[in-house]
């Protein structure tokens, strides 16, 4: 077992959308436990932000601004990582979004932007960072999928599939790629993320919303703060994981007690 106060110490990891809630907390959380963390997001300013929280409490950190869902980009943010780091040793493929709408309600547009951002990414950002792995012999990656890649959710159709995408691709790669390369994903249940917070600051209802979402997580009767998803991605990330692969790691409060 790893030291448990250090569980990434020398440890190079690529997070993509670390600007911001569950990769936010996790470049803070891998920082803490001594990665240099090569901190990705198609917003810069935002990934400035992590990089000087992550400064300020004494590690080490890079902001790269990356489409990931893009190849040329994706290309340029490994490369970039790599010449700045010296390795990787990790990849934590956070990026994913989502919009409302049944499948006769979405136009193609909407359906090719939440693929590419939510599934193709995940393939990218891999096909990039594995023949390093490969190279070395070693490796660890993690991505973030979700519930919904579980249990379908009404008006969903789009961010269901794409993230049960992502828990097919975890499982696909890890058969391809062991035993020296591990691969897992993680299921968070809601999480108190911006877009979660924005949906309830938009709802004519905050109270009704927010004990919506709170119902959903059905065991534990509230929603997760990003900082424990993290937790799970680092236990994934790690070595006390050595014998962990193809798994999709279900942190929900309960949400999938019966699925």
């Amino acid at each position: 077992m790893s030291d448990p106060a250090r569980r990434l110490a020398d440890k190079a990891v690529l997070i993509t959308g670390a600007g911001s809630g569950i990769g936010r907390a996790s470049a803070l959380l891998f920082a803490e436990h001594g990665a240099a963390v090569a901190v990705a997001d198609i917003d810069l300013a935002k990934a400035n932000e992590t990089v000087a929280a992550i400064e300020a409490a004494g590690g080490q950190a890079l902001a790269i601004e990356a489409d990931a869902s893009r190849w040329d980009s994706v290309r340029a943010m490994v490369d970039r990582a790599l010449a700045s780091l010296g390795r990787l040793d990790v990849l934590f493929n956070n990026v994913g979004i989502g919009k409302r709408g049944q499948a006769h309600e979405l136009d193609e547009a909407d359906w090719d932007r939440i693929m590419d951002a939510t599934l193709k990414s995940v393939f990218l950002c891999s096909k990039a960072v594995v023949p390093h792995f490969l190279e070395r012999e070693r490796g660890a990656i993690v991505n973030t999928a979700s519930t919904y890649g579980i249990l379908a959710a009404p008006s969903f159709v789009s961010y269901c599939t794409a993230k049960a995408g992502v828990i097919m691709l975890t499982k696909a790669m890890a058969l391809d790629y062991g035993p020296n390369i591990r691969v897992n994903c993680v299921c968070p249940g809601v999480t108190n993320t911006p877009v979660i917070q924005g949906n309830i600051d938009r709802a004519a209802d905050q109270d009704a919303e927010r004990e919506r979402l709170f119902s959903l997580n059905r065991a534990l009767h509230r929603i997760a703060e990003p900082a424990e998803i993290a937790q799970a991605a680092l236990f994934l990330a790690s070595d006390d994981a050595s014998f962990v692969t193809g798994a999709a790691l279900v942190v929900d409060g309960g949400q999938t007690i019966d699925a």
